[in-house]
C-alpha cells in the first residue's frame, strides 16, 4: 500500500472513506482492522471525558463540604499561638484537603464549559489553579510545624513571620480569591452551569478577605467559606447530573 494514514485524532467513517480512496486496492481485512481500531479510539475518547467529569464533580462536592467543615471547626483566632488548640490541626487539615481535592474539580468544571467560557475561562482556570496551589501551602504549614512551634517555642514566630513571609502569604490568598471570583464570573457568562452557583462562589469568596481586613470574627470568615463551598457543591452536582448520554452539560437557564 502507498500513502499515509494519520490515526492520531478522532476519525469518522466519512473521513476514513476519503482517506481510503487514495490507497491502491485496499484489502478488505485491512479496512476492517482499521475500522475496528478507529471505533476503539472513538469509544475511548467518549469515555475519558465522562470519567474526568465524574471524578471532577465528586471532587468539587467534596471540596465544598470539606472547606465548610474546616471553617466551622476553626478556633476563634487565626494567630499561630492558637496552634495548641485541639481543633487547630483538624480544621486546617480539612482546609488543606479541600484545596487539594478542589484542583480536580476545577479542571473538570473548566473542561465542561471551555468551549463557551472563552478567554475569560482560560484566565480564570489558570489563576484558580495557581491560586489554590499557592494557598494550599499555608494550610500545610498550619498542620505540620505551627502546632509544634506554638507548643515548644512560641517566640520563634516573630523570627519566622518576616515581611517577605507575610507578603507571600497575602499574595497566595489573594490569588486564590481572584481565581474564585474570575471562575465564578466565567460560570455566569458561559451559561453552562447554573449561574447562581457561580454567584455563590464569587460572593462567598469576597466575604473572606473583607472579613479579615475588617477584623471581623473568624465565624464571619466561616460564613463566607460556607457560601463559596455551597457554590462548589452546586457546580459539582450540576456536572454529575449532566453525565449520561451527554458528555458536556447543556447551557443552563437557571
Amino acid at each position: 500500500m502507498c500513502g499515509h494514514l494519520d490515526l492520531g485524532g478522532q476519525v469518522g467513517d466519512g473521513q476514513l472513506a476519503g482517506t481510503l480512496e487514495g490507497m491502491e486496492e485496499p484489502q478488505p481485512a485491512v479496512i476492517g482492522e482499521i475500522s475496528r481500531f478507529l471505533h476503539e479510539v472513538t469509544d475511548m475518547t467518549r469515555e475519558m471525558p465522562n470519567a474526568l467529569f465524574r471524578i471532577g464533580g465528586i471532587s468539587s462536592i467534596a471540596a465544598g463540604v470539606l472547606m465548610t467543615a474546616g471553617f466551622a471547626l476553626h478556633p476563634a483566632g487565626e494567630e499561630p499561638t492558637f496552634g495548641t488548640h485541639p481543633l487547630w490541626v483538624p480544621a486546617h487539615g480539612l482546609l488543606w484537603l479541600a484545596f487539594t481535592v478542589a484542583l480536580l474539580g476545577w479542571t473538570a468544571l473548566y473542561a465542561a464549559q471551555a468551549s463557551r467560557a472563552g478567554s475569560l475561562g482560560v484566565a480564570a482556570f489558570t489563576v484558580i489553579v495557581l491560586g489554590t496551589s499557592f494557598a494550599s501551602w499555608i494550610f500545610s504549614s498550619d498542620v505540620t510545624f505551627v502546632p509544634v512551634i506554638a507548643a515548644r517555642h512560641p517566640a520563634l514566630f516573630k523570627e519566622i513571620f518576616t515581611t517577605g513571609h507575610v507578603v507571600i502569604g497575602i499574595a497566595s490568598v489573594l490569588s486564590w480569591v481572584l481565581g474564585n471570583v474570575l471562575f465564578g464570573i466565567s460560570v455566569v457568562r458561559a451559561k453552562v452551569f447554573p449561574r447562581w452557583a457561580g454567584l455563590l462562589l464569587v460572593l462567598g469568596t469576597v466575604v473572606i478577605p473583607i472579613a479579615y481586613l475588617a477584623g471581623l470574627s473568624v465565624r464571619v470568615v466561616g460564613i463566607g467559606g460556607a457560601v463559596a463551598g455551597a457554590g462548589q457543591v452546586w457546580l459539582g452536582y450540576a456536572l454529575l447530573r449532566a453525565i449520561g448520554p451527554r458528555t458536556i452539560p447543556e447551557p443552563s437557564s437557571i
